[in-house]
């Protein structure tokens, strides 16, 4: 006689399949779950050191403004919605380049991003056009304020205001601006950058 042999049933083969496929399934939602937040950290990343680099060239713009005589009659230019002056700094090697060292600077908003405008010579006529570049994107609001040095050293913030009262114009060089960003990815972000000609230098660390 024929040794019998047992095999698997239909049924078993369906369960099998059956919780194969379960398992299938698990482990693709755990998969897709975990690739979603990779791209949504991914993103936050990306965002985050767009914005390190925005804060990073207003920084090293601020620090160098020098009081600069220009046909406004302000070292430093507020308007609504807008920020300009002449800064120090500008890398001319052995002076070649047709310019100085000096930058006329502005930052503005245009079509919801903060957009950093400079120009090739300092005294700036209306024919000069501007080179554009985006600082920031997803801003609604931009705005720069002169701070007192006792506000910088802690007392509360107030406009630095010559003869004429107009906040815009400026007697001397303040020791630090106030900017505030309206932004959609991050809200409101308030800096306080130091000027280096502004006669206010940083504390060493103890």
């Amino acid at each position: 006689m024929m040794p019998y042999r047992r095999g698997f049933t239909l049924v078993e083969v369906l369960v099998t399949v059956v919780i194969m496929a379960v398992i299938g399934l698990a482990s693709a939602s755990v998969i897709n779950a975990i690739m979603r937040t990779s791209e949504q950290s991914e993103t936050a990343i990306a965002r985050l050191e767009k914005l390190q680099y925005g804060m990073l060239i207003l920084e090293q713009d601020i620090r160098q403004i020098v009081a600069r005589d220009n046909p406004t009659g302000r070292y430093i230019f507020i308007d609504e919605g807008r920020l300009g002056f002449v800064r120090s700094g500008w890398f001319n090697p052995l002076g070649l380049f047709p310019r100085s060292e000096l930058q006329p600077v502005a930052y503005l908003i245009r079509e919801g991003n903060l957009v950093r405008e400079h120009f090739n010579f300092v005294d700036v006529t209306e024919s000069s056009e501007p080179k554009s570049r985006v600082v920031l994107e997803g801003v609604t609001a931009f705005t720069a304020k002169p701070l007192k040095r006792g506000a910088v050293q802690g007392q509360t913030p107030s406009s630095v205001r010559n003869n004429s009262g107009d906040n815009g114009d400026i007697e001397g060089l303040p020791p630090a601006l106030e900017i505030t960003i309206e932004t959609e990815a991050w809200g409101t972000i308030t800096r306080v950058f130091l000027i280096n000609d502004g006669g206010l230098s940083e504390q060493p660390s103890p």
